[in-house]
């Protein structure tokens, strides 16, 4: 009887010890779990639709790394299918931030108070970029006149250089783009140039740069394609943030793209992907330009959808 008492006695002490052991254990994973930097969600960027959507988040890839490493939170990429889908994605805050042409600005701003921070600087040190309307050098079209007739196409109704200010133009020349042409909408800048380089249309609207920056894809296009006008400066392309990003992120954010594109990776990788050398304070009275625009063309902003 007293050999089984002392048998469970040494039983119990050796519990003991386990316990304190196993205690021991689960303290120090406490204090390793709670050493541990929460892991953040990433920050989504939004980008429209200018080519490919797979290629654009390839090509955009290193600009997510430059940029989450300034932030301090990764930065992953998101394509939608028109300048209306990034629109309605930073209003429901799907998207934290994006790069998008001033009218879709214009648009997200009345719609669901997007603002915007910056304004990009074009390889020229001018604040903004240009529209151009591009033609066939085989086509025979001299002059904008010429286009009567002929059949257009446009990028997204959405669009600032490749619907709003190449229809204007056609406009100040007399085109009636209702009654005059037969266009169409491609969809993205890159789709547009494919048209009229198949001879699919005589003309397009698109931004001054489309033509360097799809050189890669569309080798023929420096010999095939030419300027036919060029419209004013549009206020450059902006970076918007979401009303749902707080104060702090944004202020990140906005730091993040001056500094990456103040060094010379950044900058090189910019001015590829997007014909931009640099940002600057966004200033909301320049976008005024956008809006004398619509109301030329009879576009009422609200009605858009």
């Amino acid at each position: 009887m007293f050999r089984d008492l002392k048998l469970i006695l040494l039983e119990v002490k050796r519990m003991k010890k386990v316990w304190k052991l196993l205690m021991l254990v689960s303290l120090i994973f406490l204090l390793i779990s709670c050493g541990k930097k929460k892991e953040e969600k990433p920050l989504i960027m939004g980008l429209s639709p200018i080519a490919n959507s797979e290629k654009l988040i390839e090509d955009t890839a290193p600009l997510h790394k430059m940029l989450g490493d300034e932030i301090g939170r990764p930065v992953e990429g998101f394509i939608a299918t028109n300048y209306i889908g990034v629109v309605e994605a930073l209003g429901t805050g799907t998207i934290d931030f994006a790069l998008i042409p001033p009218f879709a600005y214009i648009l997200a701003n009345k719609k669901n108070g997007t603002e915007a921070l910056l304004t990009s600087i074009n390889k020229h040190d001018e604040p903004g970029y240009y529209s151009v309307l591009l033609v066939r050098t085989d086509s025979g079209i001299e002059k904008v006149e010429d286009l009567k007739g002929k059949k257009v196409a446009f990028v997204d109704p959405s669009s600032t250089s490749g619907y709003i200010f190449p229809a204007v133009i056609l406009m100040d020349h007399g085109i009636n783009i209702e009654q005059d042409i037969t266009y169409q909408f491609a969809g993205g800048h890159d789709k547009a140039l494919q048209l009229l380089i198949n001879g699919d249309v005589d003309a397009i609207g698109t931004y001054e740069s489309a033509v360097t920056k799809f050189a890669k894809e569309f080798p023929e296009v420096t010999e095939k394609v030419k300027v036919l006008e060029k419209s004013d400066l549009i206020p450059g392309i902006t970076l918007v943030v979401s009303s749902k990003v707080d104060d702090a992120t944004k202020q990140k954010i906005k730091d993040a793209f001056l500094k990456v594109t103040s060094t010379n990776e950044g900058q090189e990788l910019t001015l590829k992907l997007f014909g931009i050398k640099g940002f600057q304070e966004a200033n909301v009275d320049n976008y005024k330009l956008i809006e004398d625009k619509l109301n030329k063309m009879g576009i009422d902003i609200e009605k858009i959808k």
